[in-house]
């Protein structure tokens, strides 16, 4: 049982408690809000019920080409894609904060395959093992099934917004996206507008809801709409087909 740091804004009479929730992927699980001070990141297992119930982590698993030796594998890779997106999800944006929650049992619980109390007596995946599968999911193999499986999330969630329906009108934003690095990172550039050493990645979203549907990395120096005009129609296309709109 997991009990959530309580939220000053809403004091609970002593001893109150709010209504408890269990979620699908581990029935051993209880969540419960009350006044004690455990976790602050219970958030972490309803947001494994969204991950769940859209399928993207399994539809990665079975699309991502893994070159690792099947009998030396520790962490699955839905076990690690779980880790990476739920971490980052709640706020914690480094990879070595997985070291820092290593052994907390909410993210044990969170990130597993398993059922039950199994995943308590489990190790995590460490830093460098998140490294690599980041190496993995930037190969040219591997790209084009990341992307499928965002325009799926996205999917999952505007169908969810209304009970199913589909969209029958989006409208498309991209925006560059400088990102400044701080090195010579291969594809990085000088940039003089922004007067620093960047990647010019453009960005598309969805102006309706604010979700990301797809990226594209470019070279600092790129000029505004380079690549743009084979990208754009090509993402037109796929979210024409998984959305129908």
């Amino acid at each position: 049982m997991f009990l959530p740091e309580h939220d000053s804004r809403g004091p609970l009479a002593m001893g109150e408690s709010l209504s408890t929730w269990t979620p699908s992927c581990n029935g051993s699980v209880r969540v419960e809000l009350s006044g004690q001070r455990t976790t602050s990141d219970s958030g972490a297992l309803l947001l494994r019920e969204a991950l769940d119930n859209s399928g993207v982590i399994e539809a990665l698993e079975d699309n991502l080409v893994d070159r690792r030796h099947p009998l030396r594998i520790r962490h699955s890779l839905a076990s690690q894609l779980r880790t990476l997106v739920l971490q980052r999800a709640m706020g914690w944006t480094d990879l070595s904060d997985t070291d820092t929650l290593r052994r907390d049992p909410l993210w044990q619980l969170a990130c597993s395959d398993a059922r039950g109390t199994t995943p308590l007596a489990q190790d995590r995946p460490s830093q460098a093992t998140l490294s690599r599968l980041l190496t993995c999911l930037g190969r040219d193999d591997n790209i084009d099934a990341v992307h499928e499986g965002l325009l799926r999330l996205v999917v999952w969630r505007l169908t969810s917004l209304k009970n199913g329906e589909r969209p029958k009108q989006l409208t498309l934003d991209i925006d560059g996206l400088p990102i400044e690095v701080h090195g010579h990172q291969g594809g990085s550039a000088y940039h003089g507008l922004y007067g620093a050493r960047i990647y010019s990645p453009l960005v598309a979203s969805l102006a309706e809801t604010g979700d990301m549907v797809g990226g594209l990395l470019r070279e600092g120096n790129a000029g505004p709409a380079e690549n743009a005009d084979t990208w754009i129609p090509h993402l037109v296309r796929r979210l024409n087909e998984s959305t129908g709109a």
